[in-house]
Order: structure tokens, then C-alpha cells, then sequence
């Protein structure tokens, strides 16, 4: 059982100027797309959702990268050699745990105590998007303002079953973290 003042762990990104931030405990790896022994190719996938960037390789299980800047509507960067995959497993009802990459700019990680997770903010009623089910609350730290991400709520079941993603642990599918 989480006890209410622990200290806990988040990966905290960038997508533009804006940070959001994911438990840590949800992530498998982050990879350097370009700084690898043999880079990651890229592979575009016709007529896949907008925010899907195309598939890759990783160890032998195909693996469906999400552009975050693509879901959450922000042009794409000037210089794409900060990004990184954050490679992440998925619920989804009725069938294995699916496992994907997000494509976000740079990544860092943060520490700070569950009692400082705030609630994430209410739009309803105000006449803005449907932005509630992608976070789980908001943080303050060292002056910065952190969206902790609802990671099982950033694509919808439908989206979810229909991009095919490989099952996770399937061959070893993304690894552990830390994991080459």
C-alpha cells in the first residue's frame, strides 16, 4: 500500500515548452532514437492515426510510436535530435498489456512526494477540449509546473486495439529498464 507522503520517482518530458510527467515505475526503457549502435529506422505506417508516427524494430518486436506532440495538437520541432522514446505498456480490456513508444523532446528525471500531487484541473463546462482523462494530477517543482499524465487514458480502447501493438513479453518484447 502507497503511503501518502513517499517519495516517488517520475519521468518528467518535454513536448514544446510544456512538461508533463509519467510514474517511472510505468516505463520500460527510454531509448535515444539516434544514438544507438544501429539506429532506430523509423517506418511509416499508411493510414494510421495522425499521431502515429510510424512503427520501429526494437529487438525483434514491432513497436508503434506515438508522436505526443502530434496528440496533444503542437507543431513539430525545430531540431529532432533531442527526442527520445519513452517506451511504455498499456492496459487494454479484454486483451494482453500492449506496449508502445511515446515520441516526446528530452526527458529528465524528477523526485518528489505523492502529498504534492494536486489534482489535475477541470475544463468541463469552461468550453475547452476533452483534456481531463489525460492526467492524473499536477505537481510544483523547483519552480516548474509538472501534468502528471493518466498513461492508460493518452489513447482510447478503440485507438488502443486498433493500432495492433505487440504484446508485452512477447519475446522480450521492450526489455526492462536499463536493458540495451
Amino acid at each position: 500500500m502507497a503511503r501518502v507522503d513517499e517519495e516517488i520517482q517520475l519521468a518528467a518530458f518535454h513536448v514544446d515548452v510544456e512538461e508533463y510527467a509519467i510514474d517511472i515505475m510505468r516505463i520500460r526503457e527510454i531509448l535515444n532514437p539516434a544514438q544507438r549502435s544501429s539506429p532506430l529506422r523509423l517506418v511509416r505506417v499508411p493510414k494510421a492515426p495522425p499521431f502515429v508516427d510510424g512503427v520501429v524494430s526494437l529487438r525483434g518486436t514491432i513497436l508503434p510510436i506515438i508522436d505526443m506532440r502530434k496528440r496533444f495538437e503542437v507543431p513539430p520541432p525545430e531540431d529532432a535530435r533531442a527526442t527520445r522514446y519513452v517506451v511504455v505498456s498499456m492496459p487494454v480490456p479484454g486483451a494482453p498489456m500492449r506496449v508502445v513508444g511515446l515520441a516526446v523532446d528530452r526527458v529528465s528525471l524528477i523526485r518528489i512526494r505523492r502529498s504534492e500531487i494536486k489534482p489535475p484541473p477541470e475544463f468541463s463546462g469552461l468550453g475547452g477540449g476533452n483534456a481531463e482523462p489525460y492526467f492524473a494530477g499536477v505537481c510544483s517543482t523547483g519552480g516548474r509546473l509538472i501534468m502528471i499524465l493518466n498513461i492508460d487514458r493518452i489513447l482510447t480502447t478503440a485507438e488502443k486495439i486498433s493500432l495492433g501493438v505487440a504484446e508485452a513479453g512477447e519475446g522480450g518484447a521492450a526489455g526492462t529498464p536499463g536493458t540495451p
